[in-house]
């Protein structure tokens, strides 16, 4: 023998001590005790449960802790977030920076409110209103200090379709629902006619109301609620509002009639078809002002705005440059009387007079009101939060929705539609360079100075090139159709939620589709609950490790345990899913109760059973074993006598129970055939596992139904002799068996902190 192969079984052997030592060193760390020794091992602190009268004490001497100073100063701070942002505002590093970002803001939002105020289908300059007054108001309270905000399309989509919904009762509103509190508010009355005056009643209206839900909801700290609206359902609504946008826009951009007849279910699709039917009547001058207009906007955004954004400092304001372009040409060239180009034509001047929300509308348009709230916080939330993250600063998410709520009330009495932000805005507020929020005031008084002097000069501006710039702008929100092919790849739920949500957007008002495809998301999720993973593990015994048998290979056979996993929250909702995967990876009690008849019946004509059946049990002699005397057992009635217990684990490893027999396995029909000799079935079982074990890690939540439904398996299983155990349990699922009765057995001998210490427990 050569001096290699002498030394290969000396590594070798070597190799198996160490892995011999280090499997004994793994399994020295567990002791193999249940919860409740380890509790008493290691001093677990027992608490009892406050009453209500401690609880309010304690929230009483908490309370009045708070009332102190420094927690007032706090609080003050936390509340005004503005404060913070002057007293640590580095003047000569950041001044140049947040002007330059607010006027380049400033210069794109006021073609841009502009256009989103006629796509409210209201007079033009409240898109201006809408980028001043809530901008202050934000300015004082709001948290993120990159969010533009302002008029967003969203928003103005809900308050035309609120404006349509109201169209019935508009003609009997009198006039004098718009109210000014000074001498100008005949001047600013004669500025609009009668038809504008009951829309701008509407707009303050709903836009009251909806921020009145926003600080509503801030007070009972509900910003967590737009977690309920998940990646998909955004993209999916985004998407969908764009194209909505997108059709609105080619239709003024073509110069065609308002669409008029059907509203409703499915308007969007009959808006296309009015719209396509009416293409004759086109006006093609306006349509070439249209095409000049959107080839300009996104050959300077995309090819030299976004491709040269790191050696221009400031992006070029093309949409601004372009409406003082054809304002003139068009003041000139009179478009209107030669070519029939519709223009603004009427431009208030000057601030509005306050005016007051009419009650009768607002009690009309209260589920409008709170869907436009909900939109507003939604998309302020994400850009708040996208933009935070970025940057590495706190965003408190319901100071947000106060800061939203009160900009939106506030606004509100000057004639400004809801505000939210502007993804467009306010990715360019971020790469122009704006730090903080001093950039929102510069471009709030840019705002203002335009709607004291430059807005008026804009009386021959063209309405298509202010839906061309909407157009362009909401080509930005088009990718969000790529996501779905990405949800495709990643997750058909996701792309479920996403293609849902934008075919009810389409096909539905929009205030509708908000509500219906958060009811599916939330539908969706519980959906994927009632389906979660569930299999069976194994055991490596080199290191203890848990194994899926399906997805590995290095695992070791245990004949006296199985290892279950449910990975999903155990409450009324999955109770029949985690019995029925529990019976499919385990053996189930419905089977056991056939099988232990069977075994009865067997015992009464034990001479003919195999013998290789009474050698693997262990029996003594079957005249020993069988009394004549003892009373046949009928199908399906099980004989729970100490005897026959002994009897049935060893013979068949199993026994009766009375959990609803309807959970039946598949091949429990094989067994009740009664063709054949079901000798080698018996034999089978006799190798069946004695120890049940259900590792909890991946449940997050047990209500009282889950806890009995527990506590009925142990003690069913435990009939016959086999341990129904559980492992890994949190601290939240402990207490909830703590708080029901009929699990204080299960809890004293059959919790255990780990899956390792059940198999430490098994093997002793």
């Amino acid at each position: 023998m050569s001096e290699e192969q002498r030394v290969e079984p000396m590594i070798a052997g070597g190799i198996d001590a160490s892995a011999s030592a280090e499997k004994r060193s793994i399994r020295s760390v567990y002791h193999g005790l249940n919860l409740a020794e380890h509790d008493e091992r290691y001093g677990r602190s027992t608490t009892r449960d406050a009453t209500a009268s401690t609880k309010y004490r304690k929230f009483l001497r908490r309370s009045a802790s708070q009332c102190t100073a420094s927690a007032f100063k706090r609080w003050l701070l936390r509340r005004l977030p503005v404060v913070d942002a002057l007293r640590t505002y580095r003047l000569k590093a950041w001044i140049v920076s947040d002007i330059v970002a607010g006027l380049s803001v400033a210069v794109v939002t006021v073609p841009q409110c502009l256009g989103f105020a006629k796509l409210a289908n209201v007079p033009a300059i409240l898109g201006l209103y809408s980028s001043f007054f809530p901008v202050l108001v934000y300015f004082v309270f709001g948290s993120s200090r990159h969010v533009s905000i302002g008029s967003m399309a969203f928003c103005s989509l809900m308050v035309a379709e609120t404006i349509r919904k109201q169209g019935l009762g508009l003609d009997t509103m009198p006039a004098s629902n718009y109210n000014g509190t000074n001498d100008t508010t005949e001047a600013s009355d004669s500025m609009f006619t009668p038809e504008e005056i009951r829309k701008i009643s509407v707009v303050v209206s709903v836009s009251f109301l909806a921020g009145a839900f926003q600080i509503l909801m801030s007070v009972f700290r509900l910003g967590i609620l737009v977690s309920f609206m998940s990646e998909a359902f955004v993209s999916g609504y985004m998407a969908a509002g764009a194209i909505r946008i997108m059709t609105i826009q080619i239709r003024n951009m073509f110069g065609l009639p308002p669409i008029s007849g059907y509203s409703g279910p499915g308007e969007y699709f009959y808006g296309v078809f009015f719209m396509l039917r009416s293409l004759p009547n086109a006006n093609l001058f306006e349509v070439l002002i249209s095409v000049l207009s959107v080839v300009t906007l996104a050959v300077v955004k995309t090819c030299v705005n976004e491709r040269f954004a790191r050696r221009i400092k400031v992006p070029i304001p093309i949409d601004f440059i372009v409406v003082i372009i054809f304002t003139t040409a068009s003041h000139f060239c009179q478009f209107e009387e030669k070519f029939g180009v519709e223009i603004l034509k009427t431009v208030p001047k000057g601030i509005p007079a306050v005016t007051v929300p009419s009650i009768g509308i607002m009690s009309s348009c209260v589920y409008d009101a709170f869907m436009l709230a909900i939109v507003a916080y939604t998309t302020l939330g994400i850009m708040a939060k996208l933009l935070s993250q970025r940057h590495n600063y706190p965003v408190d998410n319901d100071q947000e929705l106060l800061a939203n709520g009160l900009s939106a009330l506030g606004g509100a009495f000057f004639c400004s539609i809801a505000p939210s932000a502007s993804p467009p805005r306010t990715l360019l507020m971020e790469s122009s360079g704006g730090r903080t929020q001093v950039a929102y005031v510069v471009g709030g008084l840019f705002s203002l100075l335009s709607v004291l002097v430059v807005v008026p000069m804009f009386r021959s501006l063209p309405i298509c090139v202010l839906s061309s710039v909407v157009f362009v702008d909401s080509l930005t929100l088009l990718p969000n159709m790529a996501a779905g092919i990405g949800y495709w790849r990643t997750n058909r739920y996701d792309f479920a939620v996403f293609a849902f949500t934008a075919a009810v957007s389409l096909a539905l008002p929009v205030a509708w589709a908000v509500a219906i495809g958060v009811g599916f998301s939330l539908i969706l999720v519980h959906f994927r609950m009632q389906r979660p993973d569930a299999f069976e593990l194994s055991i490596n015994e080199e290191d203890l490790i848990l194994l899926n048998r399906k997805n590995f290979s290095r695992w070791n056979p245990n004949d006296k345990i199985v290892i279950f996993r449910f990975e999903s929250p155990l409450y009324f909702a999955t109770l029949d899913v985690f019995t029925e995967r529990l019976f499919k990876s385990t053996i189930s009690l419905s089977k056991l109760s056939y099988l232990q008849t069977k075994s009865d019946r067997l015992r009464d004509r034990a001479v003919h059973l195999p013998k290789i059946i009474i050698t693997a049990a262990s029996l003594q002699s079957v005249d020993d074993e069988v009394s004549p005397s003892e009373p046949q057992v009928n199908p399906g009635e099980c004989n729970h006598s100490t005897e026959q217990n002994s009897f049935n684990v060893d013979a068949v490893c199993d026994g009766g129970a009375s959990v609803d027999t309807k959970q039946n396995d598949d091949h429990l029909g094989d067994y009740e055939n009664g063709d054949g000799d079901c000798g080698d079935e018996v034999e089978m079982l006799l190798r069946s596992p004695r120890n049940i074990v259900v590792d909890c890690s991946a449940i997050s939540f047990l209500d009282t139904s889950g806890a009995k439904t527990l506590a009925r398996l142990h003690g069913e299983y435990s009939q016959f002799n086999i341990r129904f155990l559980l492992a890994n349990c949190c601290s939240g699922f402990v207490d909830q068996l703590k708080r029901v009765d009929e699990c204080r057995n299960l809890i004293e001998e059959s919790v255990y902190p780990s899956v390792q210490d059940v198999i430490v427990s098994v093997d002793c």
